[in-house]
């Protein structure tokens, strides 16, 4: 036994010397894998950020698309969709496949209790699936099977039994100790036997927070784009934005375009009497009433001053003068009032003139500049009902459409 002493110590070195070979050669090979997927996380970097760079110049909705396509490059799944923050709910902005899922379209509001609830309400990545996901501890991803929420806080398309769905937030900082606010949302889709493995999931990561600060800029450009095409006081269009879409619905595909041209009656005495905050409460309620013309086919907007004009589509010219003359009565009986019911005011009857054109009754098709010919003629009927007496609807009494006027 003391004779095999030497032997034992050698094979039991041996041993020891194979364990912290194969332990060394597992620790090299674990640190070459960590090395290439950062190497491949640099390659995505580079190739990630000038898309989405380039999007930041882009509308909100043409950043979701870009989103879209480049997530589904890099992390392949049989849908993605990229959802916006609007009003404080999400709305679907972009699709993989163009359209939506099934049962919502682009422009839709997400409503329910699903992983992308969870996401929005946790601002954290989440995975759902058939069974545990496979997550790498240094992830920043819920694992909502392991956490017992997968019945409730399922997938969006497929059931939870059939796919593996992810869901990346899309955040940025609100300040030391504050959730991240969630402006955005991405989501992907695969089938049960196809699960996300441990690259794809750090990959949809990244891209989501490049993502996130592409999106915060193209949300950031739209607003500064509202506020430069709507009026801030009446929320109608403005001047110069009503004018650009006039022109760009008569270089369009030929349609028939009635423009009312309107002014306000007896507005500076209602200003001089009651002041401009009065003043600005009236334009504001007289607005909300053009608006709602205009919502039934056609758009608003505001002149400037107490100047206002509707275009409708697709109406006749007899059509579009019965509007008109509804819309004046209407006015006409509305009860605009300077301050409470309780303060005696003097009385002040707020009407319209309007001054009707339609295209291409009283402006031909093959006229140059049909857009200011449009407005200059809506311009000169209403000057016309204004000299007429006001609180009247003015047009020429022409051949519309082949109806005798």
């Amino acid at each position: 036994m003391i004779g095999q002493l030497p032997w034992i110590i050698g094979a039991a070195c041996a041993i020891v010397a194979a364990a912290v070979f194969v332990w060394q050669c597992l620790h090299i090979k674990s640190l070459q894998r960590r090395v290439m997927r950062a190497e491949r996380r640099i390659a995505l970097l580079s190739e990630l950020a000038p898309p989405l760079t380039q999007a930041a110049r882009d509308s909100a909705a043409q950043t979701c698309q870009r989103i879209v396509e480049r997530f589904r490059t890099l992390v392949p799944a049989s849908h993605v969709l990229c959802f916006v923050a609007h009003d404080g709910r999400l709305e679907l902005a972009a699709a993989s496949d163009g359209q939506g899922a099934t049962y919502l379209r682009i422009g839709d509001a997400y409503e329910g209790e699903g992983i992308i609830a969870w996401t929005e309400r946790n601002a954290c990545a989440a995975l759902i699936g058939p069974s545990r996901a496979p997550i790498a501890s240094g992830l920043q991803i819920a694992d909502l099977w392991a956490l017992g929420d997968g019945y409730r806080n399922g997938p969006l398309l497929g059931s939870r039994d059939r796919v593996w769905a992810l869901c990346v937030p899309l955040t940025q900082p609100r300040g030391y100790g504050l959730r991240p606010a969630v402006i955005g949302a991405v989501y992907a889709e695969r089938k049960h036997d196809d699960p996300f493995n441990e690259d794809e999931l750090g990959t949809a990561l990244t891209v989501a927070r490049l993502s996130a600060d592409a999106l915060q800029r193209a949300r950031f450009a739209d607003e500064v784009k509202r506020e430069a095409e709507i009026d801030p006081l009446t929320q109608l269009l403005s001047a110069s934005s009503f004018r650009k879409r006039l022109r760009e619905v008569l270089e369009g595909p030929r349609r028939d375009v009635a423009l009312f041209f309107i002014d306000t009656d007896r507005f500076k005495l209602w200003n001089d009497t009651f002041g401009h905050a009065v003043g600005d409460v009236l334009l504001r309620s007289l607005g909300q009433i053009f608006a709602d013309v205009a919502a039934t086919g056609g758009f608003a907007g505001r002149n400037g001053g107490d100047e206002f004009c509707i275009v409708l589509f697709d109406r006749t010219k007899d059509d579009a003068v019965a509007v008109a003359e509804a819309l004046r009565a209407r006015v006409e009986r509305s009860e605009f009032t300077a301050g409470p019911p309780s303060v005696p005011q003097p009385r002040i009857p707020i009407t319209i003139s309007v001054g009707v054109a339609h295209y291409p009754v009283d402006v031909p098709a093959h006229a140059e500049a049909p857009a200011d010919r449009l407005l200059e003629a809506a311009d000169a009927r209403m000057y016309d009902a204004k000299r007429e007496g006001r609180n009247r609807v003015s047009y020429l009494r022409a051949r519309a459409l082949g109806t005798k006027m």
